[in-house]
């Protein structure tokens, strides 16, 4: 891949839309088929506007410098000086974002983006939607490649339908992983996660007893990595193995150890760069599998629930900029994901079992018009995806299998307009289970000085998803297949500044949900969704970063005031959004002296209410962790990290303990730096 000025031309996705409900038409469906150059954006040329260089690459890479006020990055160095061991660690401590795991990093981890659902987020790794078929939802936890095989990690917040098609609610968590760089390299490493040896409380009534010392403790947690990187192909494996027999505290204050949490897990990926005389092409394949124990909540354990998964998905890029002597740039990618979930409640119990399938394509064309000087880029493109769930639980009324087709085509024009950068957008998505739609959106970036000013107004939609539509009358819970997709709109302005020596943005934006789908029981018990009600969510984002004395930090602070309005609920009646706080804030502080390293998180979160009717609540909470590394040679590290290092009691999700203190050993050699 190759650096340009956004002087030049950058390819990102648009950031701003608003949405028109509009009927089917198999003709313009036909229609739209025949225009299908995928999203690929150009960021107008213009003197006042000075932006810095970003990455050309052929999946779809966030446009950090956009007009969009909420936007965030973590390059490799930045997640190298992080005290973090998986993706969902490191992004905590960017503004905006919530974490929400249900214990150790491999139980279900979901994100939120501004007080959305975890459904409402896009996740795309290398420009793949990894979301979910049956849930809409992406569980963080089955993300299981290595930090240090990501190239960098971009989030954008806000409302993203005209570029991305449905579920970018929230907004757009975009992975880019490392790509062949010629060289010969190799690395191994090898880790042992070891929580406090305490005594605890087993068993209940007459059968309780106290195990004094839980010697299984110390060596809790094993991983080892693997990495081998050979002129243009690149490999990495994974191997986890977690008992999760971590001490917490039950209701009664009784310290117990958690139950049913072990995990096995293995993983591997490939990626493969073909350099071409007219452009590039890469090809790159990941696999995973789990076993692991759902040991369910406080108040409803399931001590012998297990879940086998596997997950397989395979990619191929393709881009050039040597079409019309420059002047129009290509890029393709297709893909295809499968994946497969068996879940057995009890030895008693027979399991079921959902095998989902995905395959699609992305086709981006980008055109710099010589004959306009006002017109930096013209985009136009389209995305065609078809996902298919085989169940042996969720099935259509008819007992057919569910399958969803969607066709999205876009046009978006970069334009200079009396020293603005504006960037009108309009895109039309169809597909064959729920009403077709047009998106469209107005951004605006100027240029003040030394600050940059980026304003937008965006809709967005989230498509119900599968197990919404056709859960199974059974068990309690019944899916309704008459769901509307959920809407929401949004505004964001930001200034931002940055510099040599570190940079600050501070940004206000709003977001106002309809038709949200939720869960609940009706008056016959059985819980069913439904487009319930609205949701604001007005707030404030600060981020800063900067260098002294050696020392490179890093923190941000996210004010987020959300209203339920459901039902008769107004703003008068201010009820909080279950699970959104008010207060969420982070700071991260790394250095580096020849061959010792250290870095320091602090994260913050306000009480968090468990439900719309705001009684019940989670407590703030106040975490850190810290990590040192050593290098004890040019080929090998150790490394100590300890994670809540104050052995913070707390709950991210109501009746799912999360880990005290927890130390990490890791041993890693390789070739050379």
């Amino acid at each position: 891949m190759r650096e340009t000025s956004l002087l030049e031309r950058t390819r990102e996705p648009s950031m701003l839309s608003f949405r028109v409900r509009t009927h089917k038409s198999g003709i313009f469906f036909f229609a739209i088929a025949q225009l299908c150059f995928f999203h690929e954006q150009a960021l107008f040329a213009q003197t006042e506007v000075q932006l810095p260089s970003v990455v050309i690459e052929a999946s779809l890479p966030a446009d950090l410098s956009a007009p969009t006020a909420g936007s965030s990055r973590l390059d490799g160095d930045d997640l190298e000086a992080m005290p973090a061991e998986t993706l969902s660690e490191a992004i905590a401590s960017l503004p905006g974002v919530l974490i929400s795991p249900t214990g150790t990093s491999s139980s279900q981890t979901t994100l939120s983006l501004r007080g959305s659902t975890s459904n409402q987020v896009l996740i795309l790794v290398d420009g793949v939607r990894i979301t979910d078929i049956a849930t809409g939802a992406a569980d963080l936890s089955q993300l299981n490649i290595p930090l240090d095989m990501i190239d960098r990690i971009e989030i954008q917040r806000g409302s993203l339908s005209a570029a991305y098609g449905a579920d970018a609610v929230g907004g757009v968590l975009h992975i880019h992983t490392k790509t062949p760089d010629g060289s010969l390299n190799w690395k191994v490493s090898l880790q042992n996660v070891s929580f406090l040896p305490v005594s605890v409380i087993r068993g209940s009534g007459f059968s309780a007893q106290r195990v004094p010392f839980v010697a299984q403790a110390l060596v809790d947690s094993q991983q080892f990595e693997m990495q081998i990187g050979a002129r243009n192909i690149l490999l990495w494996s994974n191997f986890l193995r977690e008992a999760n027999l971590y001490p917490y505290y039950d209701a009664n204050g009784v310290r117990r150890s958690r139950t049913n949490a072990d995990v096995w897990k293995a993983s591997a990926g490939i990626r493969w760069a073909v350099p071409l005389s007219v452009g590039k092409a890469a090809l790159a394949s990941n696999v995973s599998w789990r076993n692991l124990g759902i040991p369910g909540s406080l108040d409803a354990p399931t001590p012998e629930a297990r879940q086998h998964d596997w997950n397989a998905d395979i990619s191929a890029q393709f881009s050039t900029d040597a079409i019309a002597q420059g002047a129009v740039a290509l890029n393709l990618l297709s893909y295809a994901r499968a994946g497969n979930i068996k879940y057995r409640e009890s030895s008693t119990m027979q399991a079921d079992e959902h095998l989902s399938y995905r395959t699609g394509l992305d086709a981006n064309l980008s055109w710099i018009p010589e004959s306009a000087d006002w017109i930096e880029d013209i985009r136009s493109g389209c995305s065609l995806r078809y996902d298919r769930l085989e169940s042996t639980a969720v099935k259509k009324p008819d007992e057919s299998m569910p399958e969803r087709i969607t066709l999205g085509i876009f046009a978006e024009p970069r334009l200079r307009l009396a020293g603005w950068a504006v960037v009108p957008a309009i895109r039309f998505d169809w597909t064959n289970d729920f009403p077709s739609g047009i998106s469209a959106g107005l951004g605006l970036l100027r240029s003040m000085g030394v600050h940059l000013l980026g304003i937008n107004v965006s809709t967005a939609y989230r498509a119900p998803s599968f197990d919404d539509l056709y859960w199974p009358a059974s068990g309690g819970a019944e899916g309704n297949p008459f769901l509307q997709p959920e809407s929401a709109v949004s505004a964001d302005i930001s200034l931002q500044r940055d510099g040599s020596s570190g940079g600050w943005r501070l940004g206000t934006f709003a977001r106002y949900s309809e038709k949200v789908i939720l869960w609940q029981p009706g008056s016959d018990g059985i819980w069913r969704p439904s487009n319930f009600g609205n949701a604001l969510y007005p707030g404030l984002e600060a981020e800063a970063r900067w260098k002294q004395a050696g020392w490179q930090i890093r923190g941000s602070y996210t004010f987020l005031y959300s209203f339920v309005l459901s039902g008769s609920l107004t703003l008068l009646d201010d009820r909080r959004v279950p699970y959104v706080p008010v207060h969420s804030a982070a700071i991260t502080a790394s250095r580096k002296d020849h061959s010792f390293s250290s870095s320091f998180t602090l994260h913050y979160k306000s009480l968090r209410y468990t439900s719309t009717g705001n009684i019940a609540y989670l407590p703030s909470v106040f975490t850190a962790d810290a990590q040192f590394a050593w290098d004890l040679s040019e080929t090998s590290t150790f490394e100590i990290s300890a994670s809540n290092l104050f052995n913070e009691r707390h709950e991210t999700v109501k009746g799912y303990p999360m880990p005290g203190f927890s130390i990490s050993a890791k041993y890693s050699i390789r070739n050379s730096r």
